[in-house]
């Protein structure tokens, strides 16, 4: 998702950390003493090789949850689905008609990331209450075409009439909420050594930076997106902690 220039510092980055990134290779097979990965080379031919570890750390995609794919082997329309629940633009499943999926459950065409998940979220509570206030708007004007019928004088009938073409407008504003359209704000990454990348959206282009600078702006913006002060504080007071006395890796 980054930049090539961003892409390019992050991977010169690890290099001086002795950090080897491999890519175009699959792991095939882990044994107690090497990993068996098959690497494809520029030529497109494949290579097996063995590679030795002292200690894995196996950090791979999500698998899906058991109730997605029970839900998903339910669905004629999701049958040729692999990696998720494949939603429309709406983000209601594709074979139905009342279920919804976001986030890394659901496939729609975006970046699984946690800023796609949030606006996912925040698009899904919007028509959630949109729908509320079209089944209580609907009510209302059911209420009051009733009350019209059942008027003996013209006042009256004008006063409800009046107040029916008020909520059919109404209804008509609540509407008229379009598609999910997902709206990219930036990446952050930290890539460790107290460095980080950023990605952001500016103005009509992208503004791109790596270092330690940008490492601090990564962490306001931690602090900024979380939830309380509470967690605020504590956040910092973590941060404080591993810088005086090291990250505490031990369990007991």
């Amino acid at each position: 998702m980054f930049s090539k220039q961003l892409i390019d510092y992050t991977e010169k980055t690890f290099k001086e950390e002795t950090i080897t990134i491999r890519t175009k290779t699959m792991v095939k097979k882990v044994t107690d003493k090497y990993i068996e990965a098959e690497s494809t080379g520029p030529d497109g031919k494949k290579t097996l090789e063995k590679i030795p570890y002292g200690l894995l750390v196996w950090a791979t995609g999500n698998a899906l949850r058991p109730v997605v794919k029970d839900l998903m082997s339910q669905i004629p329309a999701q049958k040729e689905s692999r990696r998720g629940l494949a939603v429309n633009e709406y983000l209601v499943v594709k074979g139905t008609e009342n279920i919804w999926a976001v986030g890394d459950c659901a496939i729609a065409n975006y970046a699984p990331t946690a800023q796609v998940a949030s606006q996912e979220g925040a698009f899904l509570a919007r028509l959630f209450n949109q729908m509320a206030k079209t089944e209580e708007i609907e009510s209302a004007l059911s209420l009051l075409s009733d009350e019209q019928d059942k008027a003996k004088n013209g006042p009256d009938r004008d006063a409800v009439f009046g107040e029916i073409k008020e909520l059919q407008k109404r209804l008509r504003r609540v509407k008229q909420m379009g598609p999910f359209e997902y709206s990219h704000q930036g990446s952050l990454a930290y890539i460790g050594s107290e460095k980080a990348v950023a990605d952001i959206s500016w103005l009509t282009g992208n503004f791109a930076s790596g270092g330690q600078l940008t490492y601090l702006f990564w962490r306001s913006a931690y602090l900024s997106m979380c939830f309380s002060t509470r967690n605020r504080v504590l956040v910092i007071v973590d941060w404080i902690k591993a810088k005086m006395f090291g990250r505490d890796v031990s369990r007991e």
